[in-house]
């Protein structure tokens, strides 16, 4: 008896020590794989709805960005889900319907977010040094589409007072339909992709009780995401996909827009921007479902008299190598600032 049990005790230590080599090892080649699954981050939570997950509440810590070989910035989040500076102690508050301050809100994805940087090089906070009579919120979630972001809005941020700006960015339907084309659907997002392409070689989330996913775990499903992911090929769009297209970003600014009419907000589109630099990193395909995106979004604003178009393309990629932090379309603190600056002065323009 006493030999069975040293020899399982044996075992179990054999087994303890395996999986923390495999973990150690997975932690540092992590570092160096940039791809992103984005399933359930550090700093978000799943959600039984469409926005899928939201931001954690009072959640502060360094997260790793694999594009700067292993530079970290800081994500601190307030008590109402919204990302904030941990240099600054003063409660939020701007859910508080006793909060009668006016307020602009920034909804988006990891643009308006601040991916990559600290928040004080965000385009949020920026923009904050040169409007200080503005309360302003910064609601937006890495990863989120467009009709992510308007849900958050449904869900999150309906009852904010005084309400005064609505800005909102988002990249994604934009990229889903250049690969997808003809195949695209609307619930497809950055959120659900990468998993439908794991669904199909039966590679699922594992989570330990009290540990989560094993790191090494997670590396085997990158590594086979990314070896599914090369032998997709980008499908063909055609006039009905493009229209499908169109209706869904349409029908989303339109529920956007009617809530910010309820509220008496004023509404901000954004146009993406890539720098152009990265050009030749992007298909055919890519650049024209952009331009798809941008030319929907500003023929929106033009129907609309209490809808405004910002657009920032060409200023920014005056010098792109300077405004940008990666290839994809995340600001610098430099592109952040120039961003602040001229939504300052659409602001101004605006009263």
């Amino acid at each position: 008896m006493m030999k069975y049990l040293k020899n399982f005790l044996k075992g179990i230590v054999i087994l303890t020590i395996t999986f923390a080599i495999l973990e150690i090892s997975a932690f540092f080649l992590l570092k160096f794989d940039s791809t992103e699954l984005f399933s359930l981050r550090n700093f978000t939570e799943k959600t039984d709805d469409k926005r899928f997950y939201t931001l954690k509440k009072n959640y502060s810590s360094e997260e790793l960005d694999h594009f700067y070989g292993g530079r970290t910035f800081l994500i601190t989040t307030s008590n109402e889900r919204v990302r904030i500076s941990n240099k600054n102690d003063v409660n939020t508050n701007f859910l508080n319907p006793t909060n009668m301050n006016e307020k602009i809100l920034f909804l988006g994805d990891s643009v308006t977010f601040g991916w990559g940087v600290d928040v004080e090089e965000s385009f949020p906070f920026l923009f904050k040094k040169y409007n200080k009579e503005l309360s302003v919120i910064n609601g937006a979630i890495p990863g989120y589409s467009l009709a992510q972001s308007i849900e958050r809005f449904k869900i999150e941020f309906l009852d904010i007072k005084n309400l005064k700006f609505i800005y909102i960015q988002n990249y994604s339907p934009a990229p889903s339909y250049a690969r997808l084309g003809t195949f695209w659907s609307e619930n497809d997002n950055w959120a659900n992709f990468p998993e439908q392409v794991l669904k199909t070689l039966n590679i699922r989330r594992v989570e330990i009780p009290f540990y989560g996913e094993p790191l090494s775990y997670n590396f085997f499903r990158k590594k086979m995401y990314r070896i599914k992911h090369k032998k997709i090929k980008e499908t063909l769009y055609s006039e009905e996909s493009d229209i499908k297209f169109i209706n869904h970003i349409n029908s989303n600014l339109e529920k956007l827009y009617s809530f910010a009419k309820n509220k008496n907000s004023i509404l901000i589109l954004s146009s993406i921007t890539v720098p152009k630099f990265s050009a030749e990193n992007r298909t055919d395909s890519h650049e024209r479902a952009i331009s798809l995106l941008n030319n929907t979004l500003y023929n929106f604003s033009l129907n609309k008299d209490d809808v405004h178009h910002f657009d920032m393309i060409s200023k920014l990629n005056v010098n792109s190598e300077k405004m940008f932090v990666d290839f994809c379309c995340h600001l610098s603190k430099h592109g952040a600032d120039l961003m602040a600056l001229e939504l300052t002065k659409l602001i101004k323009k605006i009263d």
